[in-house]
């Protein structure tokens, strides 16, 4: 098993094993739809945070917000690190990227590395029920990976395009569910 097959599997199993029901004093309590709906201007920002939450054992019970901003906080984890590998794998076997392209993804994996960062300080703080400074971890995450994309959106049909998009997506999830604790 893969090293992100093995995040992914603990973060599903932590998940369904109850860190949704993690209890943080003052933490607000609601149901994943109402965290969902109250998170998402867009159809599509309202799915993926359904999907972030997929894990959440009785989705329809009231369960501590700060359980939903960890599972999303972890995916999005989960999903920066397939696409630092994936740049990984375009800089050491595709010997046909121009300059352009691997020094963009060399800067990607710098970003990244900042952004994964960022995103585990806030993990940290989530299990610890300490949220001061949770909105600054978030958002340095989030620009981290927007700086990877201003960098990819300049190649010509770069594979990690898409990749750097969702990432920004669910970054940005996380921080509005973490929103809903009042950082």
């Amino acid at each position: 098993m893969s090293l992100l097959g093995l995040f992914v599997l603990t973060t599903t199993v932590a998940v369904a094993a109850g860190e949704e029901d993690k209890t943080c004093p003052g933490a607000p309590s609601m149901t994943v739809e109402s965290a969902c709906r109250r998170t998402s201007g867009a159809r599509a920002t309202y799915e993926l945070c359904r999907d972030a939450l997929r894990g959440v054992p009785d989705p329809l019970r009231d369960h501590d917000v700060t359980g939903y901003a960890l599972a999303a906080a972890e995916d999005a984890m989960a999903s920066e690190d397939a696409t630092v590998g994936a740049a990984t794998e375009l800089l050491t076997r595709n010997r046909s990227l121009s300059g352009e392209e691997r020094d963009a993804y060399a800067e990607c994996q710098d970003a990244y590395a900042y952004a994964e960062h960022a995103m585990g300080a806030a993990v940290r703080k989530l299990r610890a029920c300490s949220f001061g400074g949770l909105g600054d971890d978030y958002m340095d995450g989030l620009l981290a990976v927007e700086r990877c994309r201003d960098r990819v959106i300049r190649l010509p049909a770069s594979p990690l395009y898409a990749m750097v998009l969702v990432d920004r997506n669910k970054a940005g999830l996380a921080l509005f569910l973490g929103k809903l604790l009042g950082i």
